[in-house]
This record gives C-alpha cells, sequence and structure tokens, in this order.
C-alpha cells in the first residue's frame, strides 16, 4: 500500500494552498500509465469530459441506463439533485447560445426526473431539488440566454411539484446568487467576495431540501443570497 499526498499551492487560482492523498493498494490485474503531458492538457481534457457529462445527462437513454445500474446496486432511489448546468453570457438575439443553455440548464433535469420519478413513484418517495440562480428573475443586457433557461427550470420545477402533490415526492429549487469560488473571483477581482454565499451555505439548503424533514416544502424556489 503507497500512500500518495500533495499539496497545490497556486494563489492565482485558489485562496489557500490544499492538500489532498491518495492510497494506491495492491491489485491482481494488470496497471496502466496514466500521465499528464506539457501543458497541462489533462485539465483541458478534464473540461471537456465535464460539458461531455452535461451532454450524456440530456440524454434520456444515457440516463435511463444510470437509473438501472444504481437501482441495480442500491435497489432504490431517494433523491435526485440537479446540478448539471453552465452560464455564458450574449446577445438576446443569440438562438444558438438559447438552445446551448436550455439544453445544459433545462433539459438535463427534466431527462434526469423522468428517468429517477419511476421508481421514486413506486416507492411513494421522493426528493428533486435543481439549481436555478436569482439571475432567473430578471433580465439584463447579454443575460437573456441565460435568464430564460434558469427561469424556466422554476417553472418546471413547480409544474412538476404539483403533478406529484401528494405522492409522497416534492420538488424545489435553489436560487444562489454569484458563489464563493476561485473561477468567480478570478473574472471578478473588483468583487467583493464575503457577500456572496459560499459552496457549503448552498449544500446546506440543498440537503435540507433532499431530506425527510424538508416534506412541508413543494415548488418552493429559495433565494441564497448570503449577505449581499
Amino acid at each position: 500500500r503507497i500512500l500518495y499526498r500533495f499539496t497545490v499551492d497556486d494563489p492565482t487560482t485558489w485562496t489557500r494552498p490544499w492538500s489532498a492523498e491518495l492510497p494506491m493498494l495492491k491489485t491482481e490485474g494488470r496497471l496502466y500509465e496514466y500521465a499528464c503531458h506539457e501543458g497541462n492538457y489533462g485539465l483541458v481534457n478534464t473540461l471537456k469530459g465535464a460539458r461531455a457529462a452535461d451532454k450524456s445527462a440530456a440524454d434520456a437513454a444515457a440516463m435511463d441506463a444510470l437509473v438501472e445500474r444504481v437501482l441495480r446496486a442500491w435497489g432504490r432511489i431517494d433523491i435526485l439533485n440537479n446540478l448539471a448546468g453552465i452560464f455564458k453570457g450574449g446577445p438576446a438575439l443569440d438562438t444558438q447560445l438559447m438552445r446551448e443553455l436550455w439544453d445544459a440548464n433545462v433539459l438535463t433535469a427534466v431527462t434526469a426526473a423522468a428517468a429517477c420519478l419511476r421508481p421514486m413513484r413506486a416507492r411513494g418517495y421522493g426528493r428533486i431539488v435543481s439549481v436555478s440562480a436569482v439571475g432567473a428573475l430578471k433580465g439584463g443586457k447579454n443575460n437573456a440566454a441565460y435568464a430564460m433557461s434558469k427561469g424556466a427550470l422554476i417553472r418546471w420545477t413547480e409544474s412538476l411539484a404539483a403533478e406529484v402533490k401528494g405522492e409522497g415526492i416534492t420538488v424545489n429549487a435553489v436560487m444562489p446568487t454569484t458563489i464563493d469560488h476561485p473561477v468567480n473571483r478570478a473574472q471578478m477581482p473588483k468583487a467583493d467576495p464575503k457577500l456572496w454565499p459560499s459552496p457549503e451555505e448552498v449544500a446546506n439548503v440543498i440537503l435540507f431540501l433532499s431530506s425527510r424533514e424538508s416534506s412541508g416544502v413543494n415548488g418552493a424556489a429559495l433565494p441564497i443570497t448570503a449577505r449581499a
């Protein structure tokens, strides 16, 4: 057994150094080399993979297959958190951008819910929580596609919540403002990140809405504005 430890100290990207550990255990199977090439192609491929994952989340067949694997492994699905999504700005007449954000921010949630609702309804229990944004409440310059997609996600949440009412299933959304993250800090250097919600603050609201204790909340879109 080998314990591989590393520390990342890059103030241009992270607010403070962070460390991680990776245990390397003995295996009887074959070993394959994995290397990161100069120029950090690994990061480029990681980002491409994330976008591919978003795309597959909107693919009904891929999502159905994922749900079947989960059911075979665990026998049930209690919670669906719709986290896949992107932000891009552009003119209000950019139809290609509108389609892209619709697929990423709306269709992913609808497709995932369609696959997960079947086992949830069979058990009479489920929690569905989607991540919208405060930006869904009002449009702005170069923000039409994003505001439309996130606004549609809220209307979809309200509609699905009404359809499953009384079935032991709740459907809600959260609307965070800009989240305190190294990428957002780098893109908005003049903003005060102390006003933004932390990832933990956003996660805590999602965790509550995903719990049995949130049974009285259905069809809600909760703002998470922190100190803004």
